[in-house]
């Protein structure tokens, strides 16, 4: 079984799995922007700063632009700094508004392998956001224009709202050691639902179980585990000894992100998706 970097049993990377340290790191950093507060250093009354923006429709000349199948723009502006993504890489880079002009003078970016489409997609971008396109900001819709494109976008927290976290079957998707993230192990599941009479059902990869819970703002406290106790072997063995650590250490800090909860002990931590 794999093992945790100060040698105990459960596992950063489970099933032999690689960590994404840079790119995943920068895009949990991402999400985290999205629901943080901040000064508007690019100029009174904008109203950008600390909040991401959603694709809702891209033009070229007039005409629809059809992005890549199950892909979707996203722009995230926080502390004078701008992360956008368009469905593969995530770009960066410092930017200010001058009069209605967005200006960023350099846009560094993750260095992914993408498909194709994807690929063209992300440079499409990438050139569209270094033009200087025009900015326009009525509410909650962005919408960026040059002179051949425009990109309107619209408030995340409208576009994608918070899932609530009771009710909702959260599925683990990643497991995170420090600034290490993991993929689960192919065919391995592991689930957490938390009902409204405070107890969380657990789906641990092999075995079943509940425990209490109080959340309290960015807080999840939860009670023992108790869980069936059925032998488990390869990657749902190691993918259930991976959720019950973190689970086991009590209490947690959470964070929702439209249809994404992170639970971190600290340290160790689970990225879950509703699902």
């Amino acid at each position: 079984m794999p093992r945790w970097p100060d040698g105990s049993g459960a596992a950063c990377d489970v099933a032999g799995r690689t960590s994404v340290r840079t790119v995943v790191g920068l895009a949990l950093a991402v999400l985290a922007l999205t629901s943080c507060g901040s000064v508007t250093p690019e100029g009174s009354g904008t109203g950008l700063s600390g909040r991401t923006f959603l694709s809702t429709a891209v033009t070229r000349d007039g005409a629809p632009r059809e992005l890549v199948e199950r892909s979707r723009i996203s722009l995230t502006f926080a502390d004078g700094r701008l992360t956008a993504q368009a469905g593969c890489n995530t770009m960066f880079g410092d930017y200010r508004v001058e009069g209605e002009v967005l200006v960023i003078d350099a846009l560094g970016t993750t260095e992914m392998g993408c498909p194709d489409g994807l690929a063209a997609q992300d440079d499409w971008l990438s050139g569209l956001l270094s033009s200087r396109p025009r900015l326009e900001l009525h509410g909650e819709q962005l919408v960026l224009v040059t002179t051949t494109d425009t990109v309107t976008l619209l408030d995340r927290v409208v576009a994608d709202p918070d899932r609530p976290l009771v009710g909702t079957v959260w599925r683990v998707d990643a497991l995170t050691c420090g600034e290490a993230v993991s993929s689960v192990p192919v065919g391995a599941e592991a689930s957490l639902t938390f009902g409204e009479d405070g107890t969380v059902q657990v789906r641990g990869g092999c075995n079943t179980g509940s425990a209490s819970y109080t959340a309290v703002d960015r807080t999840v406290s939860l009670g023992p585990v108790a869980m069936t106790r059925m032998a488990c072997e390869g990657g749902r063995g190691e993918l259930e000894a991976a959720v019950l650590r973190v689970l086991d250490a009590g209490e947690l800090q959470l964070t929702i992100t439209a249809d994404r909860l992170t639970l971190t002990t600290g340290r160790d931590g689970l990225v879950l998706r509703a699902g």
